[in-house]
């Protein structure tokens, strides 16, 4: 360790120092009791993200070959930032200064949300240092469609670097109350300058998210009616994000449904929540902290141990598009992306688009602001 510090170049910002040292000490810290290692990253990470939001960044140069044209956007590269790591619409000229493709902000709600809270632990969180994995309880905290899109309106542009903003309707609310939020949350971003909009059906860290992914929800096809029939989606792409948990029977299903109500795309996806299935794939040394957080809070798995779903899903969605004849249609991986290899077989499989957040900080943790490069 004391050989790292002295190698470390003076000008490294605070964000990228700490990283590097939590990336080195993590494995460590995980053989403490699980209570107190999670009270631990989920006391620090809030702190650690508007740190490294606002952290100077030297701007990157992109490859020429990365980039991808979708309808009237040009993405700069293919891979950029998953819904959930800039909820505050934070972090915008970092991303772009790092080599991201794109900028994604929240996921939003109509009305603010402070997150979830249990056992007085604040927004719970946990990484699995020795699986690549983590889990969160968060419940979306977020400052509310209207305010996100504000500081939207103000971020200078740069070309070929959309702009997106992840959205959700309120969890807890009545449902047409919450769809009218829902398209006055949309309005408001498309008014504000967003180039693209996700719509997130798959957050299982709040009530009414929780569909069932062997079937096609009833009130899901009645929210995509209400958004088709208030919203120009021939103007504005909008993509739909759902759970890795889904069904692979179930996804022709979904794209049809989607692409018969002009919708743009398909994101797989979120977080999982099989929790007894994913235990095998969890590393002796995380067990621990792993039984602790899914009995305790539950929440989403996110990191490698849901590459495998995202990348069936994504290859179950690419055939198809194909038979479909539908190449305006943009498929999304997001889950399990940590390594360059990842992002080339999610790219084989049939992703247009990757987006990424675990293995975001896993390789932010190797290389700093070099982590899109590394990509590269």
């Amino acid at each position: 360790m004391l050989d790292f510090v002295k190698n470390c170049n003076y000008v490294m910002s605070i964000a990228t120092l700490l990283s590097k040292i939590d990336h080195s000490l993590r494995p460590i810290f995980a053989a403490l009791p699980a209570s107190l290692f999670t009270r631990l990253y989920s006391s620090t990470r809030p702190w650690f993200s508007k740190v490294a939001a606002n952290d100077a960044v030297p701007f990157v140069s992109i490859p020429s070959n990365v980039s991808i044209s979708f309808k009237q956007l040009t993405f700069r590269s293919y891979l950029g930032n998953a819904a959930g790591m800039y909820k505050q619409a934070e972090g915008y000229e970092r991303a772009y200064a790092q080599g991201a493709g794109f900028y994604l902000c929240g996921t939003t709600t109509s009305l603010p949300r402070k997150g979830n809270t249990k056992h007085g632990i604040h927004l719970p969180f946990v990484p699995y240092p020795n699986t690549h994995a983590a889990s969160n309880w968060l419940g979306l905290p977020n400052d509310g469609h209207r305010a996100t899109a504000a500081k939207i309106a103000g971020f200078m542009r740069y070309e070929h670097f959309p702009i997106g903003a992840s959205i959700a309707m309120d969890p807890g609310m009545p449902s047409d109350q919450a769809v009218k939020g829902l398209i006055e949350g949309m309005r408001a971003y498309i008014d504000s300058g967003c180039d693209f909009l996700e719509l997130n059906e798959s957050c299982p860290n709040v009530p009414g998210h929780d569909m069932n992914h062997g079937t096609l929800d009833s009130s899901l096809l009645e929210r995509l009616d209400t958004i088709s029939s208030q919203i120009d989606l021939t103007s504005k792409p909008v993509f739909v994000k759902l759970s890795n948990d889904t069904d692979q029977g179930l996804v022709p299903e979904l794209m049809r449904a989607l692409i018969d109500r002009s919708f743009s795309g398909i994101n797989f996806g979120n977080t999982s929540t099989l929790y007894k299935e994913m235990e095998r794939l969890i590393h002796s040394s995380d067990r621990h902290l792993y039984d602790y957080f899914t009995k305790e809070f539950g929440g989403g798995l996110s990191g490698l141990i849901v590459r495998e779903a995202s990348t069936a899903l994504i290859a179950q969605a690419k055939r198809y598009r194909e038979e479909l004849s539908a190449p305006e249609f943009l498929i999304i991986a997001t889950g399990g992306i940590e390594t360059k290899e990842d992002v080339q077989k999610s790219k084989e499989k049939g992703a247009d688009i990757i987006q990424w957040y675990t293995g975001y900080y896993e390789q932010f943790g190797k290389h700093g602001n070099d982590v899109y490069s590394a990509m590269y």
